[in-house]
């Protein structure tokens, strides 16, 4: 084996290398860029709510299901749980979101959505919700979608950035759809999916899903004033 002799010049430059990697004054720009970015995260989301609330057009691809069997299990790739949000719980979206999220999972509870977290190793991970139309006639639920009564519309599937990819969402859709089939009693359920989101697109062919139709719908004011079907 050859010696390998280190020079105090060398020994010196590595110590000096070192000391950069942990310079005090990179970390509080590095700190810095991602308070920077987050704030811009939480202007953008607030300036869209507030589009939303005046004029907005969605473009949507439908999917829906009738039973259970339609849907294919799928199990993730690390071993994790479903759990109900609840009061006790909600704001463990912190765990995969940023906080600011605590006060909207607040009042998705309070105005009777339904929601579960997947959690892994003790934290959330990410979530899934559904507004059940219980009404005895047809009603519009989250400003655009139109539903019957007992049917249910499954929205905001979020899974956290470091385990996309490990089939938390497919996981997440098979789990909500056999709680409001089997345990509410709903007699369909509705998932609209952004037609330009690839990656929700993808997760609803892992359940083995089919697109019903493709719905243009527009709301005015926070109300919704045009629905139809272009495909």
């Amino acid at each position: 084996m050859r010696d390998i002799f280190v020079t105090p010049e060398r020994l010196k430059s590595g110590v000096q290398s070192s000391a950069k990697d942990t310079d005090p004054n990179k970390t509080k720009v590095e700190r810095s860029r991602l308070r920077n970015f987050a704030a811009s995260s939480q202007i953008r989301q607030a300036l869209t709510k507030q589009l939303q609330r005046l004029f907005w057009i969605y473009l949507t691809k439908n999917f829906v299901i009738n039973s259970i069997e339609e849907v294919q299990r799928s199990e993730p790739t690390i071993e994790c749980s479903f759990v109900p949000i609840t009061f006790d719980n909600y704001v463990c979206v912190s765990d995969f979101r940023q906080r600011n999220r605590i006060v909207e999972y607040h009042d998705k509870l309070a105005h009777g959505e339904l929601g579960y977290f997947t959690e892994y190793k003790g934290k959330m991970i990410a979530s899934i919700w559904a507004t059940i139309n219980t009404a005895n006639k047809p009603r519009v639920v989250r400003g655009h979608m139109r539903i019957a009564p007992n049917e249910a519309l499954v929205h905001d599937i979020v899974t956290g950035e470091h385990f996309r990819g490990m089939g938390v969402g497919p996981f997440m859709v098979y789990g909500i759809a056999t709680a409001l089939l089997n345990d509410h009693g709903v007699d369909r359920i509705i998932i609209d999916v952004n037609s330009r989101n690839i990656a929700s697109l993808r997760m609803m062919d892992k359940v083995g899903l089919k697109v019903r139709e493709e719905t243009l719908s527009i709301s005015i004011l926070g109300r919704w004033v045009f629905q139809k079907a272009i495909q």
